[in-house]
């Protein structure tokens, strides 16, 4: 199942909640933290292929409009 970056987002507070109670063993906290990273990966990579896409976009779009709107 592919994530997308706002379900990420949302798992992370999640765990982070989880976290701050303490009321989580050593054994789950440990769990928490790798599922954590996990999701941190994946955001990273969503946030890096997002600003990818903008870039092109930003280039097709100078290469479209050659002098700045509204001059």
């Amino acid at each position: 199942m592919e994530k997308n970056f706002e379900k990420c987002i949302e798992e992370l507070q999640e765990i982070a909640q989880k976290l701050e109670t303490g009321n989580v063993s050593l054994d789950e906290s440990l769990k928490l933290y790798e599922k954590a990273v996990e999701l941190c990966k994946i955001c990273k990579e969503l946030l890096d292929a997002g600003e990818g896409k903008v870039a092109v976009l930003r280039k097709t779009l100078s290469g479209i409009i050659e002098e700045p709107i509204g001059e």
